[in-house]
């Protein structure tokens, strides 16, 4: 929920990018919240398979990026600038918190 609370306060300072920002938000955000969850369940369901799950699930997120990226970049006029950044800012923390909770799940095993 930080994710939310940081797209408003910015979208208050900058109200003319707070669509880009959104944008760069939201994406992440689901593919973060979506592959905690996979990856809980299938931590608890048998946790021998986390490799190949990580594996397969880092190949996916690739596509799945590169897919959003060009649609958005496509079908949606805005500026690019503030979105990339916001894009980015968002994708490297999340995944940043995504490690920490994979870890957290793995040492309470």
């Amino acid at each position: 929920m930080i994710c939310f609370g940081t797209w408003g306060l910015l979208s208050s300072v900058f109200p003319e990018i707070s669509t880009e920002i959104f944008l760069g938000m939201i994406f992440p955000w689901m593919i973060f919240l979506f592959s905690v969850l996979i990856t809980q369940f299938i931590h608890i369901k048998s946790s021998l398979n986390l490799t190949k799950y990580f594996s397969i699930a880092i190949i996916m997120k690739m596509i799945l990026y590169g897919i959003i990226i060009v649609a958005i970049f496509t079908f949606i006029s805005f500026n690019p600038i503030p979105f990339i950044i916001s894009f980015t800012s968002y994708y490297l923390t999340l995944h940043l918190t995504e490690a920490f909770i994979v870890r957290s799940f793995i040492d309470n095993n």
